[in-house]
């Protein structure tokens, strides 16, 4: 095998690990702030507690939608807000019941978000935080960087990001797959 199919096999499968480590949870929108896959289980943010000045979204602070992706597991998805990782984080959503089986390629399931439960306010920056409690008893914690728009303000810009992490890595997938048949 010549080096260029060799790295592009490397390339391919360095991918597939990445969505592989990004199965349990990820934020689809909101954009998350970090996926520290080998932390993921460290509160407040899975191991990503600095704020992410390139994935800052605006947000409204009433009637938003957050979506997060679920790889696997039976349990519950809570969705928390605070000003910052060193606040108390504080609840602004119904929990959203979780049932996806293992070998079923994940589940994308959508929450409504009323941040002014926490107290936020338009203008405010904040983080918002899911934490999906798989059987009772393992919990994994995932973070988006939010700015504080009224609802009609984020309604007319529509969301930040209309690829999730997910989509990028199957089209650089295909796209590397189309490079090595044409090697």
């Amino acid at each position: 095998m010549n080096s260029s199919k060799t790295f592009a096999v490397l390339f391919i499968f360095f991918f597939v690990l990445i969505s592989s480590t990004n199965a349990h949870i990820a934020f689809v929108n909101p954009p998350f702030r970090g996926n520290d896959a080998v932390n993921s289980k460290i509160p407040p943010c899975g191991g990503s507690n600095e704020v992410n000045t390139t994935a800052i979204t605006e947000f409204p602070l009433t009637d938003g939608q957050a979506t997060v992706k679920v790889g696997h597991g039976t349990g519950v998805l809570l969705f928390n807000y605070a000003p910052d990782v060193n606040s108390t984080f504080q609840s602004v959503a119904d929990n959203v019941t979780v049932d996806v089986p293992h070998d079923s390629g994940g589940k994308q399931l959508t929450a409504s978000i009323n941040l002014s439960k926490a107290g936020a306010k338009i203008g405010d920056q904040g983080v918002l935080q899911t934490i999906f409690i798989d059987g009772g008893v393992n919990f994994t914690y995932q973070c988006a960087d939010l700015k504080i728009v009224d609802a009609k303000s984020a309604n007319a810009k529509s969301a930040s990001s209309v690829f999730g992490i997910s989509e990028v890595a199957y089209l650089i997938i295909g796209l590397t797959s189309f490079v090595i048949a044409n090697l």
